[in-house]
């Protein structure tokens, strides 16, 4: 079976059409133009701002002009992941769907239903007139995943709506009324290199993790995965004359950190080698349920390298990693409430800069998850720097929810859960100046989200575009 015989034949063929246009965060003036050019082949009202943000109106359909004012909300960006045997370009390829049983996936990368999928439900209900509703706005916003650039520049003066369905949430079954705020920890390491002459019979060790689950840092940062920069820190822990020539890490700061590699010597290369395969196993076997394909290689290598970072701030870098916090922190009634994740380690002017996200529902408790954490950082000598924070989006009861359990009901049976997650939606944004307009986040079955492994559920895309045009029909 191909993309184009999947139903609703209209949302595959716009998520196709989006999976054609490089959308990676940062890089979305060509699916924003995409987006105005849709709306005025249609003769729709559209809008697009300095943040490329795209706002797109349709009058009510006959007999329904008298309904509330419905806004459609997603966000066009993407996060751009792909396996380490990957030659895939993400600022000129196209993403590859595959069709794999009862999922679409990608090859080799993230697929983009986070959150092409919400974009593509907002496209097939603007482009189908047969569909009855009030009248519509499309909200589609830029960077949501690096900082909700979009959500936080939006011009919100000329949206009308009473309620707001936020088409990005993952899970089939569930209605969203809260979420997490957000902020970034970047956590800084002067390079101070030194010049030593190589000795061709001195030895370097080389150490690459791979292989790892990784995932979303809201959605799957309660599921006890290894994180390879802790991994790294508890590798590097106490080796003595640690001076490190190359690490990095982590791709996005948004996502479990999945792979990592650094190359240095110690006093005693050739010997430290054995140990650190040593803590690998240790390590492996730990989460081997968890991290099946995880694999650590430890090598004792010649040393080409002929700049190293001082033995103070390669002890700066180990000992931070190995102790700052990481994973889940806080849960209740089986909702995620605080939690960090490391990111990414990475060279940025001259620096190293080490990336944690925090999250929570609770503002307090996530400034103090940072105060602690910014606190073991500068114990070891790195400074500090906090950025981008955001609040949550408190659990709000609705109208809402009652119509959408009304309809599954009767078109699947049973009752929706309801609660809050621990992904930033842009709700939290929005709430900020649209605080009278009531809202609800859903979405079809995505497993994998910001990891090479994402895909999207093919009878849950059919089930819950059902499910809002029915609603729409409904409000």
């Amino acid at each position: 079976m191909e993309i184009k015989d999947l139903k609703p034949q209209g949302v595959w063929r716009f998520f196709s059409e989006l999976s054609e246009i490089p959308r990676c965060s940062g890089d979305e003036q060509r699916v924003s133009d995409y987006l105005v050019n849709f709306a005025k082949e249609r003769n729709l009202e559209v809008r697009q701002d300095e943040a490329l943000n795209v706002i797109i109106k349709k009058p009510a359909s006959a007999g329904y002009e008298d309904r509330p004012t419905v806004a459609l909300q997603a966000h066009s960006d993407m996060v751009c992941v792909k396996d380490d045997s990957s030659d895939h370009n993400f600022d000129t390829d196209p993403i590859e769907l595959i069709v794999d049983g009862d999922w679409v996936k990608a090859n080799g990368t993230t697929l983009g239903a986070d959150d092409g999928m919400g974009v593509a439900y907002i496209l097939a209900v603007l482009d189908d007139h047969s569909l009855e509703h009030g009248p519509l706005e499309a909200i589609i916003t830029t960077g949501e995943e690096t900082a909700m650039v979009g959500a936080n520049a939006l011009d919100a003066s000329d949206i009308n709506a009473k309620y707001l369905l936020n088409i990005d949430s993952e899970e089939d079954g569930i209605l969203t009324i809260g979420c997490a705020g957000g902020l970034d920890l970047e956590i800084y390491f002067e390079k101070n290199l030194i010049k030593e002459e190589s000795d061709k019979d001195s030895k370097a060790i080389s150490v690459q993790i791979s292989g790892l689950e990784g995932g979303h840092s809201g959605m799957e940062i309660d599921k006890a995965r290894l994180n390879a920069l802790k991994a790294m820190g508890r590798l590097l822990n106490d080796l003595e004359g640690l001076k490190i020539a190359d690490i990095y890490g982590g791709v996005k700061r948004n996502a479990i950190a999945a792979s990592a590699v650094s190359i240095f010597k110690t006093n005693d290369s050739e010997k430290d080698a054995e140990v650190l395969k040593e803590r690998a196993a240790e390590i492996l076997n730990e989460y081997k349920d968890t991290d099946p394909n995880a694999n650590i290689a430890i090598e004792c290598v010649p040393c080409d390298k002929d700049e190293f970072l001082s033995e103070e701030v390669s002890s700066q870098i180990a000992n931070v990693l190995y102790a700052i916090p990481d994973g889940l922190y806080k849960k209740h009634k089986g909702e995620i409430i605080t939690s960090s994740n490391l990111g990414t380690l990475e060279t940025v002017d001259n620096k190293l800069v080490l990336s944690s996200m925090i999250r929570s529902q609770i503002d307090s408790a996530k400034f103090n998850r940072a105060g602690i954490a910014s606190k073991i950082a500068e114990s070891f000598g790195a400074t500090t720097n906090i950025k981008g924070a955001y609040s949550g989006w408190q659990r709000e009861e609705t109208k809402l929810v009652d119509i959408f359990n009304d309809v599954w009901q009767e078109q699947n049976g049973g009752s929706m859960e309801v609660g809050t997650t621990h992904g930033g939606l842009e709700c939290g944004i929005f709430k900020g100046y649209m605080a009278d307009v009531e809202m609800i986040s859903f979405g079809p079955e995505i497993e994998g989200a910001h990891s090479p492994a994402e895909r999207a559920n093919i009878n849950s895309v059919e089930k819950n575009y059902k499910l809002l045009i029915e609603v729409l029909k409904r409000i």
